[in-house]
């Protein structure tokens, strides 16, 4: 079978997927994190004031990382008002009635995991300031914090059910050259769930058939630094680059090169950090890389 190649870009992916399941580890607990994903502001609710309930979602979640732009998941907000009365013989302050309401659901599928919905009632000059009044007490609002508990003990339900099709959706994307894709279903497997080792493994292999290319880049972005006289900065991607691949060679050249232009205790730094780097396991590795490495473009070998 012939090999077939790809690249792909593989760090959001794998910083996504280690952070999280760093995150879960501590936590014993599955905290996911989800896109943001308000309706257009209109006459009555402002994008202003979305952003204020986005403010006070964050503050409620016991994980510092609540929102993010690669997550399958994604909380849909709502506000709207249901009814407005004048309060008092002056006529001029309104007893405005309202529901502030968020669903978590997926993304492409529009599965929802969980829903909740809380009705203000509250005495104000409009239905703007009522708004903004009702998004500051439900800082106070106890279910909040339930509505996130029950909606990730929903999502690894999903998953646990799901894991077959998970993973053979994966199988196809692969064999359709498909890489993207099949990251983006493995990424955010619960550590709980029967299929996360299985997941573990596609991501693992997909990577340690990638090593010689990653050295290529990494190579090439050390060269980039060293022709601008950055010379930590070319030895930082230095660090990384492993020693049982053709390409190491041309990046120990570099690191003579650069031995002749900085001081010796650099190299002697140099040369440690390399050391902590290769001892360390595959899946360290691929942490390590996820978080330190500003980009990466993996050739993928099939």
């Amino acid at each position: 079978m012939k090999s077939k190649t790809t690249k792909v870009t593989i760090l959001s992916v794998l910083f996504l997927f280690f952070s999280f399941n760093t995150l879960f580890s501590q936590s014993q607990e599955y905290q996911a994190n989800y896109n943001y994903d308000p309706p257009v502001g209109n006459h009555t609710v402002t994008i202003e004031q979305y952003e204020q309930l986005k403010d006070i979602l964050q503050g409620t979640y016991t994980s510092k990382n609540l929102f993010s732009h690669q997550s399958p998941f994604a909380i849909v907000p709502s506000i709207k008002i249901i009814s407005e009365k004048i309060a008092g013989e002056i006529q001029v302050v309104k007893v405005i009635k309202l529901e502030i309401g968020l669903t978590s659901q997926g993304i492409n599928s529009d599965f929802v995991f969980h829903k909740f919905r809380h009705v203000f009632t509250i005495t104000a000059d409009n239905a703007s300031e009522a708004i903004s009044k009702a998004i500051q007490q439900l800082r106070k609002e106890q279910k909040l914090k339930s509505f996130f508990i029950e909606s990730n003990k929903n999502i690894v339900a999903f998953y646990q059910s799901n894991c077959a099709t998970v993973l053979n959706t994966v199988r196809v994307n692969i064999e359709r050259q498909e890489y993207s894709k099949a990251f983006d279903y493995l990424r955010y497997v619960p550590e709980t769930v029967s299929c996360y080792q299985e997941s573990e493994k596609i991501i693992t292999k997909i990577y340690l058939d990638s090593k010689e290319e990653n050295c290529r880049n990494l190579v090439q972005k050390a060269h980039a630094a060293e022709s601008q006289r950055d010379y930590s900065k070319a030895l930082y991607y230095l660090q990384f680059v492993e020693t049982n691949i053709n390409c190491y060679s041309s990046a120990t050249a570099l690191v003579e090169k650069i031995g002749e232009r900085v001081d010796d205790q650099v190299i002697r730094d140099f040369e440690m950090e390399k050391l902590k780097f290769s001892k360390l396991t595959d899946l360290k590795k691929m942490e390590v890389l996820a978080k330190e490495v500003d980009y990466l473009g993996v050739t993928i070998n099939e």
